[in-house]
């Protein structure tokens, strides 16, 4: 895996990454964050979760608390909706103010993005600014 925080921080990239990630994708998964927020995302694609589960454990994170992670197939349909946020989150490394993060409109939901064998293509730790992706498809 290769970090890429930092890197989907304009539109256009995060765009580009997605329209990579469309066809190799057979599945995402994404944890609520915070379960105060209704997750548009889930209810949306409901018709298309394959399960739902509580963890307090997931790419590259560990808690105490429980949050419900849904697997979702992928569809067009679900890249054309995530094509309609800014991006996941964005990361900056300033040397004035110190490394910060920004959420987005897609909130604070970590989402993983997966293929045929169940392998890790993308998964973000989006609360915290972090993103991960497969060395196949570093196109930036």
């Amino acid at each position: 895996m290769i970090d890429y925080t930092g890197k989907l921080n304009e539109h256009i990239e995060y765009i580009k990454i997605l329209n990579n990630l469309e066809p190799k994708s057979k599945f995402i998964e994404i944890v609520l964050i915070d379960e105060k927020d209704s997750n548009e995302l889930v209810n949306k694609f409901k018709n298309d979760i394959i399960s739902k589960k509580i963890v307090s454990k997931w790419w590259g994170t560990e808690t105490n608390a429980k949050n419900k992670l849904f697997k979702i197939k992928a569809s067009k349909e679900l890249f054309n909706y995530l094509k309609t946020f800014e991006t996941f989150c964005k990361y900056y490394i300033s040397y004035t103010k110190g490394d910060y993060n920004e959420i987005t409109d897609f909130g604070l939901d970590d989402i993983a993005f997966y293929d045929e064998n169940n392998n890790i293509l993308l998964c973000t730790t989006t609360h915290e600014g972090y993103i991960l992706i497969d060395k196949s498809l570093d196109i930036l």
